[in-house]
């Protein structure tokens, strides 16, 4: 169950290197799906996720509270517009992972008294845009200790960035303003956006131009200015790896449909998972993970024109693909951002299901 895939590890060469750009992710997102309906099915998964924890730990006889913020009222609303086939499916992958869990995390039954009760939690998508990527939260304070899990319903992206005209993403992902440099190389981009949106074109009217005035030169200047930062800064990788997967150790788990399988991966980045809880031991332990201290190669990913592939040392593979997130024109453009490659240590495990 405990497996290391070696679609992981970083190649050695810069021709496997770039084979390896060329694979992609083995999750198949389904490219025909509106992404409205993409975003509502995730939202049911992490619905499912959590009520599944909860009935199955209240089965048991423990104390537990699910919480009714916003993000649960909005998750139950988009699990209970889903067909009765469907909701069963979501139930059925997030079960598949309980047992796991409560092996790695005896904080999940560990509980002290009557008083002690498990509070759980989903957490609203405002906070991911403060460097927390989990989507449910497991909570107790006697003594204090939490977990959470970053629910991904086939897909493994891990942030869906923008680029714009006035967006910073030096300053938002890493903590360093973009140069002027920056700024004067997209500016011919956006106002080749602008002068078109004024002519009530949508992406489709402009065709091929799309690439050649818009995906590639706002490419070919991100890249730039995020090797330009690199190299004048410190301790740039660690915190793009940090932007990307967020401040808070998590499991990620991918209901993968594809593969009919259920994935989970524990990004424990400070050791900070696995903790004995009230005298209840972790049966499995997950590595901790290092970060990358630099970056090996960063290119366009061989035959595309809107996709930029970074290898950096330590088993850490990046992906940027950029595109318009609508047909409708507007001044700024959409990244889908994936981990291509994790550590080889990483803990993985595979469910398959019926």
């Amino acid at each position: 169950k405990h497996s290391t895939p070696n679609f992981a590890k970083a190649s050695g060469t810069r021709s496997i290197r770039r084979e390896r750009c060329k694979g992609g992710s083995f999750i198949k997102q389904d490219s025909n799906m509106p992404e409205g309906q993409q975003v509502k099915n995730g939202k049911a998964f992490e619905y499912a996720l959590a009520l599944s924890y909860y009935k199955h730990l209240s089965q048991l006889g423990l104390a537990v509270c699910m919480e009714e913020n916003d993000a649960f009222h909005t998750n139950k609303s988009f699990y209970e517009e889903q067909p009765a086939e469907e909701q069963i499916r979501f139930r059925e992958a997030a079960s598949k992972t309980i047992e796991t869990m409560i092996k790695l995390e005896p904080g999940l039954t560990a509980q002290r008294n009557e008083k002690d009760v498990l509070r759980v939690l989903m957490i609203n998508d405002i906070d991911g845009e403060g460097g927390d990527v989990r989507d449910v939260v497991f909570k107790r304070t006697s003594p204090v200790w939490e977990i959470g899990f970053s629910a991904k319903n086939n897909n493994d992206a891990v942030k869906h960035s923008r680029l714009s005209s006035i967006l910073d993403f030096g300053k938002s992902w890493v903590d360093v303003p973009c140069s002027a440099t920056y700024w004067a190389e997209i500016k011919e981009v956006f106002d080749y956006i602008g002068v078109a949106m004024q002519s009530s074109k949508t992406w489709n009217d402009i065709g091929d131009d799309k690439i050649d005035k818009v995906y590639k030169p706002l490419l070919k200047a991100f890249r730039k200015e995020l090797l330009r930062i690199d190299k004048e800064n410190a301790e740039i990788p660690q915190k793009l790896i940090k932007y990307l997967i967020g401040k808070y150790p998590f499991y990620k788990i991918i209901k993968d449909d594809t593969h009919n399988m259920v994935i989970v991966k524990a990004f424990n980045l400070n050791g900070e998972l696995n903790k004995n809880v009230n005298g209840k031991a972790t049966k499995y332990k997950t590595p901790k993970l290092f970060l990358p201290t630099r970056i090996v190669e960063f290119e366009f990913k061989s035959d595309s024109d809107n996709t930029l592939c970074m290898i950096l040392d330590g088993g850490w593979e990046i992906s940027f693909r950029i595109h318009n997130a609508s047909t409708k024109l507007e001044k700024s453009l959409k990244f889908d951002i994936k981990l291509l490659g994790n550590p080889p240590i990483l803990f993985t495990q595979y469910l398959f299901q019926k």
